[in-house]
This record gives structure tokens, C-alpha cells and sequence, in this order.
């Protein structure tokens, strides 16, 4: 299988686990109205809080809480300055990031520099009797920690939460007709604070998983950008739970391939195979959506498959630095932003402001 073993699909899983909790809080949130860039930065300090309070206390359990607090009230900020005071949301969420990241590194610096490195307690996974031993697979999807099965749980959960239940009811209407929930009865501020304070869980839980729930090391901006990459996610997944977990789970197989492509430094015959079926796969889902497709449009995308097709065939000996290797989820993510331009349905007033009439 190349680079596609049980290795690759373990860590494929664990790199999606963060992911999945920071965009199924954004999905929330944005089904509401409320475009949540602040989202990087309360992962690094649901992160930070997480690995400081396990330090101190021994307990993961609390680090995770404190996780979740630090998430909630970061959430808390951007909820007053965007529902309140009705700022843009795009700067406030950028001014949340930009603080996250200085007052992470600042306390990192002030608590831990200077000693020797620190490793707090994690939670011990849980092994699944009889499915952990399937080939491959099993230990990727069946060996996790509570936070790791929760974050496939809660996929389900918040849809059954979005599409039946009066609140959900009450969220999407807020990202597509505000003023008609308002002449109903329905408080804009109301719903959009809560869904807020949902995107704020989701970072927090991100973070602790990044610390707590992993490693139990904290490094400055450690969160690598997986707030924005959760962004792109809930994009790519059409603001839908289950197109969420499909597209974290492209993301997280993207960064765990770069792990893996780093290491070898070559590109091997399975990776050109998949490109070549990932190609044809996208070219086939355009053409099928467009009632008249483009014969341009078709010469070129048959092109790109034949030459993918090739190189899987040839295999060709390149050696590619490793840092161009971990460049690859985040071109992956502008790819999928470029891609899904005009071919998705936001929420309506995403990212405006409600002014009450």
C-alpha cells in the first residue's frame, strides 16, 4: 500500500479528530449568521489553558474544561463586539487571533521557558474489544480516546440538533432570514450568542486535543492553522455535519500524507494513483453538474487526468524538499476555497451584521 498502511491511517484519524471539533462549532455558528475567524485563536488557547491547568493540577479533565472555558469566553468577546456592537466580523475574529497567538506565547514564555521541557498528563485511549484488531484499519478508528469517539459522535448529534429541533429551526433562520425570526418572536441575539458560544466549545475541545488529548506539550502556535483550515472545511462540506466529517477527514489524510512524504522525501507509485483517481473523480462531479459543460473545460480536465495517469504509470524518481511537503494541506485548503466559489449555497447573511428595523 506505499504510504497508505495502518500507520498513515492512524495518524490520518488523530489529525482529523481536532479538526472535526473546531468545524462542527463553526458550523454552527455559521448556519447563524456569525462568521467565526477567531476560530485559530481559540484553539491555541483552549491549547495553552488545557496544557497549564494539567500541568498544575494533574488532571486532564480539568485541563479539558479549562480548554473549553478559555474557548467560551474568547467566544464571549467576539459574540459581544459582533452581535452587540454589531463590528465585522472579520476583524474582530482576526483581532482574536492575532491576541490568542501573542497571549498564548507571552504566558508560555513567562510559566515554562527556562525549565526543563514539560509533559503533562494525556487521557489513555480506548480500545474497542474485536474491532481494534481489524487489519489497517482498526486501530486508526477504534483505539481512541473519549475526546477522539466524541468528535464522531457529536457529527450525528449536531445534525439532529440543526435539522430537528425547534432551536436549530431557530439557528438557520438567523443565517437566512433574521428579520423574519425577529417578527416572529424569536431573539436574533439570543440564538446568534448561543451559536456563538457553540464555535467557542469546538475550539476549545480542538485545543485540548492537541495537548491534553495527545501529545501533552504545548508549543507556541501550535494550532498550525487548523482554525482556518476548519473554515475551509465547513465550506467544502456545504454547511452540512456529514459533509464536515468527509472534508476533515480529507484534511487530516492531507496532513498526515505530508508527515509521511516527508519522511520517504520521493513521491511513491500509490500517491500518483490516487491523484489520478482524485482528478478524475472531480472532473466527473463538474461535469455532471453543469447542464452544458464547457468542451474547454472538458479538453482540459482529460488532460490533467491523462497526465496523472502517466505519472502513476511512470512513477518517476523525484526527490521533493521537505518543506514543500508540509505546504500541502494548505494548498489543499486554497484549492478547495477556489473550487467551491460559486458552487455553494452560504447561509444568506453570513457574516453581516442584524440591525433591528
Amino acid at each position: 500500500m506505499g504510504p497508505f498502511d495502518g500507520p498513515w491511517f492512524i495518524a490520518a484519524i488523530g489529525l482529523t479528530v481536532p479538526l472535526l471539533w473546531a468545524a462542527l462549532g463553526e458550523l454552527v455558528s455559521e448556519r447563524a449568521g456569525v462568521l467565526n475567524i477567531g476560530l485559530e485563536g481559540m484553539i491555541l488557547g483552549g491549547a495553552f489553558s488545557s496544557f497549564a491547568v494539567t500541568s498544575a493540577t494533574g488532571s486532564p479533565w480539568l485541563g479539558i474544561l479549562s480548554g473549553i472555558a478559555v474557548g467560551l469566553l474568547l467566544a464571549a468577546i467576539m459574540a459581544f463586539f459582533c452581535i452587540n456592537l454589531d463590528a465585522d466580523q472579520i476583524v474582530v475574529g482576526l483581532g482574536l487571533f492575532i491576541l490568542a497567538g501573542g497571549a498564548t506565547a507571552f504566558a508560555n514564555e513567562r510559566l515554562f521557558s527556562g525549565t526543563t521541557s514539560v509533559t503533562t498528563d494525556t487521557l489513555n485511549p480506548i480500545a474497542i474489544p474485536l474491532l481494534v484488531h481489524i487489519p489497517v484499519i482498526g486501530k486508526a478508528f477504534f483505539d481512541q480516546t473519549i475526546l477522539g469517539y466524541g468528535a464522531f459522535v457529536a457529527v450525528p448529534l449536531v445534525y439532529l440538533l440543526l435539522w430537528r429541533t425547534n432551536w436549530g429551526l431557530a439557528v438557520r433562520a438567523m443565517g437566512e432570514a433574521p428579520e423574519a425570526s425577529e417578527a416572529g418572536g424569536i431573539s436574533v441575539q439570543r440564538v446568534r450568542w448561543a451559536a456563538t458560544l457553540c464555535a467557542g466549545v469546538g475550539g476549545g475541545l480542538s485545543g485540548a486535543v492537541l495537548t491534553t488529548g495527545s501529545i501533552g506539550v504545548f508549543g507556541d502556535n501550535m494550532s498550525a492553522g487548523r482554525g482556518f483550515i476548519a473554515l475551509a472545511a465547513v465550506v467544502f462540506g456545504r454547511w452540512r455535519p456529514v459533509g464536515v466529517l468527509l472534508a476533515c477527514l480529507v484534511f487530516g489524510a492531507a496532513d498526515a500524507l505530508q508527515l509521511r512524504l516527508q519522511a520517504i522525501g520521493g513521491v511513491p507509485q500509490a500517491v500518483w494513483i490516487v491523484a489520478a483517481l482524485i482528478v478524475a473523480f472531480t472532473l466527473a462531479m463538474r461535469i455532471r453538474s453543469q447542464r452544458r459543460p464547457a468542451p474547454r473545460g472538458i479538453a482540459i480536465g482529460v488532460v490533467i487526468v491523462t497526465g496523472a495517469i502517466v505519472l502513476a504509470v511512470l512513477s518517476p524518481a523525484w526527490h521533493i524538499p521537505a518543506q514543500l511537503w508540509l505546504t500541502l494541506p494548505y494548498v489543499l485548503t486554497l484549492l478547495v476555497l477556489a473550487g467551491s466559489v460559486g458552487r455553494t449555497r452560504m447561509p444568506t447573511v453570513l457574516g453581516l451584521p442584524y440591525r433591528r428595523a
